[in-house]
């Protein structure tokens, strides 16, 4: 069995994401939530980045040859992050991961468990730590960290092996580009396609505490090379 680190053939995603309160004439005027994604690349200068706009629900991972999917609700708070990791095992067994607990629903039955305790999920074992839960099954491991403190606490999900190279959503994403030579602005070639970049930086959230990582900076869809409403559910 081999683990690949997210860091070289997986790719991995983080995000940075801002918030502003602007008052007019004694009315509170709310900028949308900006989420910057970090896209790690295998052998490139500079990891990609892209920003997603609003507290949307975003499909992570999916198996197509199983009945295994990832959706993460994102907050809209500063700092936010993940508010809830959903993880659908089968068509009647959810995980639901919350910052304080995680509810396992078959069927119609429901438990919630907020200790450190192992559980079991058909096939699958969740395991929390003081700053990560372990969801491991078969050839897929997902770790999903716990970031920040306290009241302030968002979850970053890390796939740290995944049994299908068919796997789909942002998790699942493995970009390579190549940089354009000579050109008056920046471009990188990704899939024949050639697209403008700037330099930025993102936080990177897979890894605790996490780090500011220079990326190049580019629209959500080309990054994802799709539209970003196929990885809204």
């Amino acid at each position: 069995m081999m683990y690949t680190s997210l860091f070289s053939a997986q790719s991995d995603v983080t995000f940075t994401q801002q918030y502003h309160t602007v008052r007019l004439f004694g009315v509170h005027d709310q900028v949308p939530v900006s989420h910057r994604f970090l896209l790690k690349t295998e052998n490139q200068s500079l990891p990609l980045c892209f920003d997603v706009t609003g507290d949307v629900r975003l499909k992570l991972l999916h198996h197509p040859t199983s009945e295994l999917s990832v959706h993460g609700e994102l907050d809209s708070v500063t700092n936010g992050g993940f508010r809830r990791i959903v993880i659908q095992l089968n068509a009647d067994l959810y995980v639901d991961v919350e910052v304080n607990k995680i509810t396992v629903r078959e069927g119609s039955r429901m438990t919630h468990h907020t200790g450190q305790d192992p559980i079991t999920a058909g096939s699958w074992t969740i395991i929390r730590r003081d700053k990560e839960i372990d969801v491991a099954g078969g050839d897929t491991h997902l770790v999903i960290l716990i970031q920040g403190k306290d009241a302030q606490s968002f979850l970053w999900p890390v796939l740290r092996q995944q049994s299908s190279d068919s796997a789909e959503g942002i998790l699942a994403l493995n970009p390579v580009y190549e940089e354009v030579p000579q050109t008056p602005t920046t471009k990188l070639r990704i899939k024949d396609q050639e697209i403008d970049v700037t330099r930025a930086n993102a936080a990177d959230y897979s890894i605790s505490p996490p780090l500011t990582l220079d990326c190049w900076l580019l629209s959500a869809d080309s990054a994802l090379q799709r539209r970003l409403e196929a990885f809204i559910v």
